[in-house]
Order: structure tokens, then sequence, then C-alpha cells
């Protein structure tokens, strides 16, 4: 078996693998995406390596390039995302051999560190090769409306409805509000994603699998979200805050940001707000309006692998050294 970094004359292949292996429900495979999420990342193009066997390729594994900045200092990392074996050579070993090659390519890249949100099915695999659990993503909740949620739960129960993850009508991204971000200072305290306006036009505005809506004021803050639908409720996902004026009033402020989402959940019928719980906690002073229930880890699980931090690996296993939000660990 052959082990090689892919060629641009392989794409075609690669995504008939990743549908043999993965299906199409619930990420769509197709050339367009791949060359969204793996070549137009603004942090750049993503590492993947085959697996091929006669000429023909059998696995994959693709690790994302990603950047995280604390105060001054950018660090370079890697999400491990796409993976995909052949139905006929599973249970060879190809997943790890493959996931440990590009580990080691990685390493000699100077990438710091490893992160990503697998299952349970995958997540003891990662152990196994070195990665670390940090936890469950810390969520904040906010139930609008708590008798319909129970209502809508017992009406569906049982039957079939639209799942589609935004049945809301899509907001047009005009060139003014990536260009708040011209000029912005990120103020990155903790450890969070570089912000750019090239990251979040590629992120949020050219998104190919789901519509991101905003909320500004077009001069204090960015507030990116989007809308998906549960069997008993539609939940609006602040995938995204982005303070652009420190010195924005605290108290009118969160005033506006309650009217705004108030208005938008009222529109289209949705009863559940979340929002990550570090960033919550960071914007508390904007987000009052989210209401008492505390904070909770029922998100994603969050894993790690070092390979150039050293000592300050150590800092990365604890959520309150970091600053992520719902945009920077969902699945895409």
């Amino acid at each position: 078996m052959n082990i090689r970094p892919a060629r641009p004359s392989d794409k075609p292949a690669m995504i008939r693998l990743l549908s043999q292996s993965l299906g199409d429900d619930v990420i769509p495979q197709s050339e367009d995406f791949w060359t969204w999420k793996h070549e137009q990342n603004p942090f750049g193009p993503s590492y993947v390596l085959l697996a091929e066997e006669d000429g023909v390729i059998v696995g994959l594994r693709a690790f994302m390039k990603w950047k995280w900045q604390l105060n001054d200092t950018t660090f370079d990392a890697i999400r491990a995302v796409d993976t995909a074996t052949h139905p006929d050579f599973q249970g060879r070993g190809i997943f790890k051999k493959l996931t440990m090659n590009l580990v080691e390519t990685c390493r000699r890249d100077g990438v710091h560190f490893i992160f990503n949100t697998p299952n349970e099915k995958s997540k003891p695999g990662y152990l196994k090769m070195g990665w670390v659990e940090q936890g469950k993503m810390p969520l904040k909740l906010k139930i609008r409306k708590p008798l319909a949620v129970v209502y809508s739960r017992l009406v569906r129960n049982g039957k079939t409805i639209d799942k589609s993850e935004d049945p809301s009508p899509p907001q047009e991204w005009r060139a003014d509000v990536l260009d708040l971000l011209k000029g912005y200072v990120q103020k990155a305290v903790y450890l969070t994603t570089a912000i750019s306006p090239a990251y979040i036009a590629w992120r949020y505005a050219d998104n190919p699998l789901f519509r991101y809506n905003y909320f500004t004021d077009g001069k204090s803050y960015l507030l990116i979200s989007r809308v998906k639908q549960h069997a008993f409720t539609k939940e609006l996902r602040l995938v995204d805050f982005i303070l652009l004026d420190e010195q924005a009033n605290p108290q009118a402020l969160n005033a506006l940001l309650k009217k705004e989402v108030r208005s938008f959940c009222a529109l289209h019928n949705i009863n559940l707000v979340s929002m990550s719980g570090v960033q919550f906690q960071l914007y508390q002073n904007y987000f009052r309006w989210m209401g008492i229930v505390p904070v909770r880890a029922l998100g994603p699980m969050i894993t790690l692998r070092d390979l150039n931090m050293e000592d300050r690996f150590a800092s990365l296993k604890e959520s309150k050294n970091w600053s992520y939000s719902l945009g920077d660990l969902e699945l895409f």
C-alpha cells in the first residue's frame, strides 16, 4: 500500500471515496464543497494524505489549517477533519496510519497543536494515538417559551417533520458588513480564532453548507447566527460575536442585542437560543438578556494533541483559557 500526499488530479476520486465511506446525508460531498473547505481556507490549504492500493485510492485523511491568537502571539493549529476508508479496506489500520503520518508531517512543519471534536465512536481511537480530552464544550442556553417547546415535542412525537438545517430566509452579506473588520484590532486575552475580513467572508458569508445571518449596528459589534431545525423546536445559534468597539456602553448594547434577537426569534418562531459558554462568560455584560440558566458542559467533546507547544500545552486543557465560539467548533 502506497501512502502519499494528494494531488489536484485526485479530487474526483477523493470525492467518490468520501461519498462511499460517509454518504451525503449530513454533509454533501462535492468538488465545490471540497474546494471551499480545503483550498480556499484563508489559513491555508489543508494537509491531505492518501492511501493507494494498485493505483486506486482506498483511504483519505485531511487536516484543516487554523490559526489561534493569544495577545500578540499567533499559534498555527490543525483541525482534524475528514477521513474516509473504502468499505473493502476497513479494519486494516488505514485511518491510524494516515493520521500518524500527518501528525509527524505537521510536527516537522512547526504546527503547534491539533484540535477536533470526535464523536463517541471515534474518540477512543484518537486517545490511543496521543490525543487528550479537554471536556465537553460549555454552552449557554436560553429557552424563550418553555411551554411551547414542551408542547411542540408532544404534538410532533412520532411524526415526520422537515429537518432542514435553516428554514429562515438567507441574508445578504453586504460589502460594508465585512468592511467593519478592516482595521479591527483583536483583543485576544484568551485563545481566540484569528479574526480577519477574509476569515469571516470564507467561514460565514461564502459558506455553501449553512446560511448564516448577522446582527450589527454598523459600528460596535457583529453577531453571527444560524437557525437549526430540531424535531421539537427551532434553535438560533449565536455562532460568533465580535466586539468592534471596546468602549461601547454595555447596558445600551445589551438592550440593543436583546431587542434585535427577540424580534428575529419572534418573526421566525424560535424558542431556543444558544451560544458558546466561554464566549458568553467573556462578554456577559452584553448578553445579560440570555437569562440566569447557568453555563453547562453540554456541547461536543473537545480533544487536543500537542505537537510543538511543550510546556504551554498544559494551559490548553482548560476551557477557561479559551474563547472559542460555536462557529469555531461546529462540524462543516
